[in-house]
Formats: C-alpha cells, structure tokens, sequence
C-alpha cells in the first residue's frame, strides 16, 4: 500500500503532487489519518496468496479452489462488461494478488464481497484492470541484453537496402522507455555503419494512459539515469526538472493503443522486442502470441524476450540466436500451418504460393512425378520425417501399424503416437543419433496392434540437405529382414511355435541384447541427466544464498535510506524557512535602499566590484559586466582626484573615509568609505557609500543667508528687539537693546528674561502672555510696562510679541520694546500696567 499526503494539506506540494503524476498512490489522506489507515491495514487477516501461488505450482489446474474460481470468472466478466477488457487469458495467480491488493488496501475480507462491491462501485473496475497492467519499464533494461542485440542487429541492418524502412515492433510497450530505447540504439547502429535507412518503430500497449505518457516523452531525471551522461545529451532536451525525448527519436516512434490478445499484428518487422509481457499470461495465451510475432517477423526477423521467457512449445519457428539474453531469429523450416490464420486470412495456411490445392493452374502433365509418385507408393515403406523430439514434419505412406493418434488433444509427437514395442527402440534410435555422428540407427522390432504382432526392420537415417536449419530424421518402417514364415511380416498365433525353437531363440536373445543396450544407454542418459540436475541445483542454491545476502543488505540500505530521508525532509524544511527569510530579507533591503536612494558599491579586497546598487549608475557608468573589475578602472562623474588614496588608506587602517564631493551635474554627494565585515569580522573589502547632500547644502546655505538677513535687519531697527526661544531665553538682541538698558551681550545672550538685570522683567502677566506664543500662535503689541531700572533710571515702555517662523529651525519669540517715558502721560505709574 502506498500512501501519499494530500496536496491540499502539504506545506511542500511538489512532493507528494510528484508521486501522484507517476500514478503509483493508492489513497490520498491528511497525515492525521494515516496512522489509523496503516493500522487498519495490517489487522486485516488477508490470505497469503503467495504460499498458495507455491502450492498451486504443485498441483494441477483441477485442484484449485472451485469458489474462488468462480468468484475469479465473475469478477473478470465484470471487467470484460463494464471496461471492455478480456483478462481471462492471464494468470490465475498474478489476478488473484493484485485482487488480495486491493481487497486489502480496501479492508474488505471475502472475495465474494470484493465482487459485490466492483458491482456497486463501477470505478473500482477501472482501478482494478489498471492494477492488473503491471506496466514496469526502463530504459535500457538488462543493459548486457542490449549488447548482445546491438551485435545481432547488425547483421541485420547490412541485409537492408539504402532508402528502405527499419521495422521495430515493442507490443506491451507501457510508457515508452524501451521503444526509445531501441530507437537511440538502432540510431546509433546507422550512424555506426553508415546506412540510410528509414527507421520507423511501433509501440503498443492495452492502457491508454501509458499510450499518452509514452507519446509526451518526458520523464524525471532518476528516469534515465540508465541512460547515460553521453546519450542523455544527445538524445534528451532538458525541460526543467524532466527531460524530453528528442524530437528526431520522437519522429521515428509511432505509438498507438493495441490488445495482443485480440488485435491484429504488425506485419514484415525486422525485431519485435516482447520483453516480459509473457510471463503474465497462460501457456496457451503463451504459445498463440508466439505464433502471432512469428507472423510478423520477416524472414530471418530477430524477436527479443525478457530473462525469464521462452519459445517452449513452438521451438520450431524460431532458432536461437542468443539463449540467455532471449534472442531468437524467424526460423523457415517451421510448419507454417500454426500461423493464426483468423488474422491474416485462410491463404496464408496455404500451400502453392497462397493458392488451394484444388485451384491449381492445370497444365502439362508431369510424367516423371507421377513415376516418382507411383514407384513411392507400390515399393517405398512407411516413413515419417521427425526432429529429435519426435515432432512430426511430414509422414509418408500407411503408418497405422505403427503408429496411432495419442489419447487426449491433438499431438503431432511420434512418439507419444508409437504403438506398444516400437517407443522404446525408436527413443533409443534418436538419442544414439543425437549423441553421435552416425549416419543411421537399424534394429528390428515387434509392434502390438489390434491383438497381432507386428515384425518391421527399424531404420533411423539423419537427413543431410544443407537447407534445413536443425537436425532432422528419417524414421522408415521396412519388412522384416529374418523370420518365421508370414504374410507381410505379420504373426499369428502357433501351436507349433516353442521357446526351444532354435530361430525363436537367437530372436529373442537378439531382441534381449539390444533391450539391454538400450537400458544402458538409458541409465547413462540418466546418470548425466542427475549430475547435471545436482549442479544446477547447487548453482540454485549458491544464487539464493546470494540473494538473501543481498536481499538483506537491500533492507538494511532501505533502512538507512528512509533515516537518511527524514533528515533531509527535516533539513529540507529547516533550509526552505531560510530561505524564505532571506529572501524577505532581500526584498526589504531591496526597498530600503531603492527608498533611501543611497549609492552603495561593494568592493573586495582588491578594490574590484562585487556589486551595486541601481542609485551608483548615476556616478559611476557601471553595467553587469562590470562586477570582477576595479573600480578605479571606471570613469568617475565625480571631482574626487583622491579616491584610490581614501580607499587604500581605509584598507590599511580599518578607519572611516568621509569626504564631500562634487558631480559633473552640479550635485553635492557625501562620500563615506569603510571596511566591509562579514559576520565573523573578518574584512573582506570596502563599502562606497554615497548620499546626495545637494538639497540639504542648498538648504544650509538658504537659513545662513537668510540668517545674516535678519540679524542686519535687527541690528538696523533703533527700537530695542529681542529674540527669545521657547524657554524664553534670550537668543540675540539688538544694538539697541543693549545701549538703552546698558547691559553687556554676555550677561544677556543664553539667559532667562526674567532673570535679566535685577529681575525687573519677571512680571507674571507678561510671562503668561509669552509662554501662549509659541503654543498658540498668539501676540500681544502695546503691553505697557513701568520700570525703574538701574543705571538709567525710571522708563516707560510698550511691548510687542509674536512668533518668528523660520524653515528648518526651532520657532522663536520676537519682542520689541518701544520707550515711551518722555510722552508718558501724567499719573501713569505702577510696573505692569497693560494695554494690550
């Protein structure tokens, strides 16, 4: 079972969205209901259908479960209605764990209630089918396979002409990565031989959904890392984190959906790679696609299997090329009769060039034939031409004494057709051929039929024409060479016949001796037969200590690998939020400086640019390929001869450059150089900071001017004035002031008002009428005030207030004070008398 986080719920999506693409999920849940699930999972008491997998291999067909059986053809005529796909002809053993599968990730117990549910829940079908499809594939799957077809095809590629097509066939192709395969391969091999052929490859398979991954040719980069670093770059175009198939390999595949099963063939290919589909499907359903891709081979055509395939059953359409690699060539000497006719019509069983026997042209006759044909059939014995298996090729004449069709299915084996007395001498004549060089193997024999005996001399001949492509055999069945008097070699019971008869004797000694030969040969057949059988049993068993070994070390890697994974996930994680505060970072500091508006330049140790900021370009014409250079290689808009000094003083000192400079445009910059500290304080250059001072020096030279403005305008006034601040302290006062109170400009400037002189100035209502100055943006004019001050004696005086605004500095208080005394009127009197 596998389980995958639902994208919805994920914090990285990719990870999980990436298993989903691949089709390999069963469920998709939140984390928090996944442990229920795996436990629920594991309590379900499913059958092992493994162990009874082991156990059917020992028993015959007629031994299996009947209700599971008949709960299996129900469940695949559910599958054939509702998804249109016929699976009877696979496995019983494969369907029934791939149905145990589901039943278990569905946590349903009986197999008649899994089939009560496909019924109720219609797209269970689909996902069962799909489950059934195990489409496992690679690139260059059995990498030494490939090697060996390399040097098969080349043979091959030389026989075809220049502007003809190169054929492929891969049925069962799932997503396409072995049709790519042969693809690049067989470009390889004509760039290699430098043929011109057109290169034109079909792939098909039953599921639509591999049809169109196959189709998109594209594939995750852990996909082909069989491949190969050199054929990856020729062949594949990276497309970000996949790769694609190129479209030159692309072009020469045509894929389209297809059901071997059912569909017709491709026809006239040069290979049909049919690797591990096979293994899938019932001997019968075996021996009938063999057939099939014999059909569709050219004469001469290679078909490529997977490791654990074989042609058994039809070992005369094919010769082996390379048997553990699965390699075979469309052998000619075959009987075409086991074509499957239904697909490329009755003809093609036909003899005479496609034509029925009687539909012959007629013409001349042919009187040597039919001499040939007469002498053959009055003086010729019975014969049959047969492999070293016994297959029948061809028979000749009245076999019947000899031979009778075997009990059960139709058999073409002569042995399993001999009659009782002849298999064992004519078994033994085979393996006496098979072992040596001889030319022949004679011996006489007594055949059993229909209550009589029959005496026939026995001749084995091997066939020497150089056409044929394997071993065959003449089996002749010709009269007795010696016997007791009879009619055509046939005995009838005698009264007079006894074991003490002299010829009777040296028959049945003859007939002992050659028994016993045979029995010898047999047990020496047998002897080798079981040294060969401990070897190989050895060998299998020395593999399976390996593979536990290596089984082992697999598990002991998974575990380290699913540890090693969990950190990385954690470090993943730890690495992602870092990530996103750094970039957080970087866009704030991005901002900052774009706001700000500050020219930066970054510089190593050996004063080269590392980088800048956009505000620099205005001094500096700096572009990206600028970054490595010095900068005092640069043109400068700015007037500062001494830049390279500032920067190696600062480099040598470690202390702070600050310098005001001028741009070619007229704008004022401050310059501010320092060493650059990394977070270990280590110094690894210099930083050029630039901030543009021409509005502020502008502004400074504006409130000087306007401050040398006021004080002649205040020195010019003859009145008395005086300039307070917000504590009312005395900022500046007039020429003026001081000649008419007679006090010195050091005993006045930075003190209180009320504390000037003896404090004659410290009147409550006057101090409240200044102190909502500034607050309140109020003045007062005509505060009269009636003092007698030292040094000058008694003064009337009006006074005026008001706030004094000036840009870029703190407000101030403007008081004027107006001396009245000599147009004082009579009976004015008494300090602080207002008229305001």
């Amino acid at each position: 079972m596998t389980l995958a986080q639902d994208p919805a719920t994920a914090e990285f999506r990719d990870m999980p969205a990436s298993a989903i693409s691949h089709g390999v999920v069963d469920l998709l849940l939140p984390v928090s209901e996944m442990p229920s699930k795996l436990e629920a999972f594991a309590s379900t008491p499913i059958e092992d259908r493994r162990q009874q997998s082991r156990a059917e291999k020992r028993r015959s067909e007629l031994e299996e479960e009947e209700e599971d059986e008949g709960v299996l053809e129900r469940i695949l005529s559910l599958v054939a209605d509702h998804a249109g796909r016929d699976f009877s002809a696979y496995k019983r053993g494969t369907l029934l764990r791939r149905i145990d599968r589901r039943r278990s990730l569905l946590q349903i117990e009986d197999l008649e209630a899994y089939a009560n549910h496909l019924e109720n829940e219609p797209s269970e079908i689909e996902t069962l089918w799909r489950d059934w499809l195990i489409g496992v594939t690679g690139f260059f799957r059995d990498a030494p396979a490939f090697e060996v077809l390399r040097e098969a095809l080349v043979p091959r590629i030389e026989q075809i002409q220049d502007g003809e097509e190169l054929r492929f066939w891969v049925p069962g192709c799932a997503s396409g990565e072995e049709a790519y395969s042969l693809a690049i391969l067989a470009f390889e091999l004509l760039e290699e031989t430098g043929r011109r052929l057109n290169l034109r490859i079909f792939a098909t398979d039953v599921d639509e959904r591999a049809i169109e991954t196959a189709r998109a040719g594209c594939y995750p980069e852990g996909t082909i890392a069989d491949v190969g670093p050199e054929r990856t770059q020729r062949f594949f175009d990276r497309q970000d984190s996949q790769y694609r198939v190129g479209k030159k390999v692309r072009d020469a595949v045509v894929f389209a959906p297809q059901n071997l099963l059912q569909d017709p063939p491709f026809t006239k290919m040069d290979l049909i790679s049919c690797r591990n589909l096979l293994i899938y499907l019932k001997p019968k359903a075996q021996k009938r696609i063999l057939m099939l891709l014999h059909y569709s081979l050219k004469p001469e055509g290679l078909l490529f299997l997977g490791s654990s395939e074989s042609i058994t059953g039809v070992e005369e359409l094919f010769d082996v090329v390379h048997a553990r690699c699965k390699i075979f060539r469309r052998s000619e000497s075959g009987d075409q009769a086991h074509v499957p006719t239904e697909w490329v019509g009755s003809a093609a069983a036909l003899a005479n060039g496609g034509r029925p026997k009687e539909h012959r042209e007629r013409g001349s006759l042919d009187y040597s034939e039919m001499l040939r044909s007469q002498l053959l059939g009055r003086y010729a014995p019975p014969a049959v031409i047969a492999d070293q298996n016994g297959r029948i090729e061809q028979i000749h004449g009245r076999t019947g004494a000899f031979l009778e069709p075997a009990p059960g299915g139709p058999d073409s084996n002569v042995l399993q057709m001999a009659r009782e007395g002849l298999r064992n001498p004519l078994t033994a004549a085979l393996r006496e051929l098979a072992r040596s060089e001889a030319a022949s193997s004679e011996r006489d024999i007594r055949v059993q039929s229909n209550g009589d005996t029959t005496r026939a001399h026995l001749v084995v001949r091997r066939l020497t024409d150089p056409r044929l492509s394997r071993p065959l055999f003449l089996i002749s069945f010709e009269p007795p060479r010696v016997g007791p008097a009879a009619t055509n070699g046939r005995e009838h019971p005698s009264s007079d016949e006894t074991p003490q008869d002299p010829e009777r004797v040296g028959e049945l000694e003859e007939e002992l001796r050659r028994t016993r030969e045979d029995l010898q040969g047999a047990i020496e057949d047998l002897q080798s037969t079981n040294e060969e059988l401990a070897s190989a049993n050895e060998e299998v068993q020395s593999v399976n200590e390996e593979l536990q070994s290596t089984n082992e070390e697999l598990m002991t890697s998974k575990e380290e690998t699913q540890s090693l994974n969990e950190e990385l996930q954690t470090v993943n994680s730890e690495l992602n939020a870092k990530v996103a505060n750094l970039e957080e970072t970087q866009d704030d500091l991005m901002n900052l400086v774009n706001v700000t508006r500050v020219a930066i330049i970054f510089l190593d140790e050996h004063l080269r640019v590392k980088r800048f900021t956009p505000e620099a370009q205005r001094l500096f014409p700096l572009v990206d390929d600028d970054i490595g250079r010095p900068l005092v290689d640069i043109r400068t808009r700015l007037e500062y001869p001494h830049l390279e000094e500032d920067a190696q003083e600062v480099s040598r000192t470690l202390v702070p450059e600050f310098r005001e400079v001028r741009n070619e445009d007229g704008t004022w910059w401050t310059a501010e150089i320092r060493p650059y500290r990394t977070s270990r304080n280590a110094i690894e250059g210099l930083v050029f900071t630039f901030v543009n001072v021409t509005r502020m020096k502008e502004t400074a030279t504006r409130a000087e001017e306007e401050s040398r403005t006021l004080e002649a305008i205040v020195d010019t006034v003859r009145e008395p004035l005086v300039i307070l601040d917000g504590e009312l302290r005395v900022v500046r006062a007039n020429a003026s002031f001081y000649d008419t109170f007679q006090v010195s400009r050091s005993g006045t400037e930075g003190v209180l008002l009320y504390d000037l002189g003896a404090g004659q100035w410290r009147i409550p209502e006057l101090q409240r009428l200044l102190e909502r100055v500034l607050p309140a943006n109020e003045s007062f004019e005509e505060y009269h005030v009636q003092h007698d001050f030292p040094h000058i004696g008694l003064r009337h005086m009006v006074l005026n207030a008001r706030r004094l605004e000036r840009n870029g500095e703190p407000h101030r208080i403007l008081l004027a004070i107006e001396d009245q005394t000599d147009r004082a009127p009579s009976g004015v009197g008494g300090s602080g008398d207002s008229r305001a």
